[in-house]
């Protein structure tokens, strides 16, 4: 079987590995998809839209979702560990307990979204837009906050702001 034809196979089988009842980690991005507790690390889906999905404790890390839309996500416990989420949409997203760790989120709207206990541990969150966030016990730990819009809306923090929105 060539590389080409065993893809997809290869592709299938890694979505359908141990879904909980009722998650269809073999769905293709949409509004409203159900993957919950899937693993779908290493699988890049760029410019998706995928809002008022359930994400809970599912795994998008390692993967390119640049563009994408997940406004409105049930993502408690999501995990986007070095993951590429340049200009994405989270807006109203409930992000509880998220983990951000190494991912590059330039430029994201994160309006409105609740992140409590979230980590963005050393992520790229320049020009993120904070507005009405929810960000109590927050870890921004080595996050670059260069241009990032604080959660008041007005708040835009410095040039170098690190771990902290100066």
């Amino acid at each position: 079987m060539s590389v080409t034809r065993a893809f997809p196979v290869l592709l299938l089988a890694a979505l359908v590995a141990s879904p909980p009842a009722g998650a269809g980690c073999a769905d293709l991005p949409e509004a409203g998809v159900d993957w919950r507790s899937c693993n779908l690390a290493g699988i890049d889906f760029p410019d998706a839209v995928m809002a008022g999905g359930n994400l809970r404790g599912a795994s998008l890390s390692n993967a390119d979702h640049t563009g994408s839309d997940f406004s409105g996500v049930d993502g408690y416990r999501v995990r986007f560990v070095e993951a590429v989420l340049v200009d994405t949409v989270f807006d109203n997203a409930a992000l509880t307990d998220a983990r951000f760790d190494r991912a590059d989120l330039s430029g994201a709207s994160m309006r409105g979204v609740s992140a409590r206990n979230a980590k963005f541990l050393f992520a790229d969150l320049s020009g993120v837009d904070f507005t009405g966030a929810n960000l109590r016990d927050v870890d921004f730990s080595g996050a670059d906050l260069s241009g990032a819009v604080w959660t008041d809306g007005e708040r835009v923090c410095a040039h170098g702001s690190s771990g902290i929105c100066r």
